[in-house]
Formats: structure tokens, sequence, C-alpha cells
């Protein structure tokens, strides 16, 4: 009985490695669609950022990323947006390539003209989908091996009790 708990342990956590690699490519491609709907919503209506935040806030589609609804809505003076930005960002457990890229996002938005934001959301649109296709391809190859890896050990010690 004691070998089967450890073979199942062993591919339960097999199973948690992989779902990590899976979870970090999913923040990927969250990112990349609040980097398209932000684009889209500056493009057509030129928001500043707090109406933007709260338009952010609504968005189902990006509930994946916790960092948006820690965003002010309501301009205050003794606040600075961008802090807060970096502040929610910082809240999050997000890796580092993923953080630098929010962080340039949140720098720049309200910072400059529209065409100017627009430019700067094209890149991290780029390196993002870099980013998630090195995701991706972690996902394909070591996924399968955390799996494997785990259930072979967690049969290794399940052995050994026997």
């Amino acid at each position: 009985m004691a070998a089967l708990l450890f073979s199942a342990a062993g591919a339960a956590a097999g199973a948690a490695g992989s779902e990590k690699l899976r979870h970090d490519r999913e923040i990927c491609r969250s990112i990349g669609t609040l980097l398209r709907h932000i684009s889209s919503l500056i493009r057509s209506t030129g928001m500043d950022v707090y109406r933007l935040s709260s338009e952010l806030k609504r968005t189902e589609c990006l509930s994946g990323l916790g960092f948006i609804m820690k965003l002010p809505e309501r301009f205050e003076p003794e606040t600075d947006y961008h802090s807060l930005w970096h502040d929610a960002v910082d809240s999050e457990s997000y890796k580092s390539d993923e953080k630098r890229i929010l962080y340039d996002l949140g720098d720049e938005l309200g910072s400059s003209d529209i065409a100017g934001q627009l430019a700067v959301i094209d890149r991290l649109e780029q390196e993002i989908a870099d980013i998630e296709a090195a995701r991706t391809e972690d996902l394909n190859k070591k996924g399968r091996l955390y799996r494997s890896v785990g259930t072979l050990f967690g049969v290794m010690a399940g052995i050994l009790i026997i």
C-alpha cells in the first residue's frame, strides 16, 4: 500500500512541475492579450491611464493578471500612477522577463503621445511573443520529463519501501 502511495506522490509532484510550466506560458499569453487590448483602446479612444485601468478591470479575458485589480482608477495628487503600477506588478509572482515587460508598459502609459505609446507596445508585443514561444518550448520538452521523472522516482521509492 505504501508503495502505491509513493508512486502516486511522485506522479503528482511531476504533474505539479509540468503545471507550473503551463501556468508560465498562460501568463505570457495573458500579457500578450493585455498589450493588444491596451493598443486597441489607445488607438481608438486615446484613453488616459485611469480610464484605461478602469476598462482593464472590467475585461474578463485579463482576469488571469491579478495585478490589474490593484491599479488606481482615479487620479490622486499624492500618488504616482507609474509607481503604483510597479507595486501592483511586484505583488505578483511573475518571472523576471514578464515583469520587465510589464514595467516597461507601465512606464510608457501616459508618458508620451499616442504614436509613441503604440510604438513601445508593438515592441513589447514582439518581445512577449518570443518569450511565449520559449515558454511553450519549455512546456513541450520539460513538461513530459517532469511527469515521467516524478512517476519514476515515485515507483523507485515504492520499490525501496517493499
